[in-house]
């Protein structure tokens, strides 16, 4: 993924290719950074957590991308600060966490931690914007969006008590929200799934003009 020989020559040398299925938390808050994730394939959603234990999702890690909250606790020697779990069948390239410093002298590696903070922070940014401003239907369909978006799959595995407390909202709330957005045909519930109708959603927009 890098052209820069010397950084290709030294990521071949101590990068690991590790495999994980969906649903597997890689990273929990508190842990001891060792190894920094680079998504080769599939995805990563990352999720807040305060000291109760409530979630909060924030954004997803796609293929080429890395996680840049553990490059930067690494960096500062803190504990992990999120969580983050495998949204869909994944291959990762772990990168021990000491070189994160070390590979600052090739300047390909330097543009792709700066390139990754930045993104991040935007993604934070809209993340912040969202709770602020947005009713909770908008913040639950932006939110099952964003998962179809990152798995190219309409039915989601969640039910409605996963969803609620990654959205930091009561299962009641969230549940009566689904079954609003059932009845406008944006979404259809079953037990343990929901498929997301994004095209029927897009093609009603585009004829109503939106």
């Amino acid at each position: 993924m890098f052209t820069e020989q010397a950084l290709q020559d030294a990521f071949s040398t101590v990068v690991k290719r590790r495999s994980f299925p969906a649903g597997t938390v890689i990273m929990q808050v508190g842990d001891t950074i060792t190894q920094i994730p680079i998504v080769e394939k599939g995805s990563l959603r990352i999720l807040a957590q305060d000291t109760e234990g409530k979630e909060r999702f924030l954004y997803h890690i796609m293929p080429g991308e890395t996680c840049s909250m553990s490059l930067t606790c690494c960096e500062a020697k803190k504990t992990s600060g999120i969580m983050a779990v495998v949204e869909e069948d994944a291959d990762l390239l772990m990168v021990p966490a000491r070189y994160a410093d070390e590979w600052m002298v090739y300047p390909e590696w330097r543009r792709y931690v700066g390139a990754a903070q930045a993104q991040r922070f935007g993604e934070l940014l809209e993340t912040i914007e969202k709770l602020a401003f947005l009713k909770m239907d908008e913040q639950l369909w932006d939110y099952l969006v964003k998962r179809v978006q990152a798995t190219g799959v309409t039915t989601l595995k969640a039910t409605h008590q996963d969803i609620a407390q990654e959205l930091g909202s009561p299962r009641e709330v969230v549940t009566r929200l689904l079954q609003q957005l059932q009845a406008r045909g944006m979404v259809t519930l079953s037990r343990g799934a929901i498929e997301v109708h994004l095209a029927d959603v897009a093609e009603r927009a585009s004829e109503e003009g939106l």
